[in-house]
């Protein structure tokens, strides 16, 4: 499965000028903090460093706080990562369309992430989709799981590489 989520990834990415990566979940909630932990990941290795057209969201249960700011960013793709349960065994990824993020469940959000997402793909005109990570245990006071907290280390790893090796 890790060759076929970067090579969506890759295929996902590909001919964007400017990449906006919005990491979603509360940190407080054991693997529901997958996305966060991605973003976090993403900040302190200086994912954006070498390029000034990508940036990277910390959105927490809230990600739609950062619309504003993702809309002056003018992305030509949005890449919102989050905890999804997705039927698969815990750490599990997927690429998710926007138009299937009602066919998932997802975690704690104050508005839902396909109205968010729809919105923000209006407003900006850009692509958008979804880096789903399957949790295990999301209970308050947790934390993570070992095979969610290694998926975490991957798509990091993974999106370090497309993101600064690109454009």
């Amino acid at each position: 499965m890790k060759n076929d989520i970067k090579a969506a990834l890759s295929e996902a990415l590909a001919d964007a000028k400017r990449v906006a990566v919005l990491g979603c979940g509360s940190v407080l909630a054991g693997d529901d903090a997958a996305g966060m932990r991605v973003a976090e990941r993403l900040t302190e290795l200086g994912a954006a460093a070498p390029r000034g057209d990508v940036r990277v969201y910390c959105g927490s249960t809230a990600p739609e706080n950062f619309s504003g700011e993702i809309k002056r960013f003018g992305p030509d793709v949005l890449l919102v990562i989050d905890a999804a349960d997705m039927g698969l065994r815990p750490g599990g990824t997927a690429l998710i369309p926007v138009e299937e993020i009602t066919g998932a469940s997802f975690s704690t959000h104050m508005l839902p992430l396909r109205i968010l997402l729809d919105y923000l793909r209006g407003e900006c005109g850009c692509r958008a989709c979804l880096l789903g990570i399957q949790g295990g245990c999301m209970e308050f006071g947790n934390g993570m799981t070992p095979p969610v907290s290694a998926a975490v280390d991957t798509v990091a790893d993974m999106l370090r590489e497309l993101l600064t090796n690109a454009g």
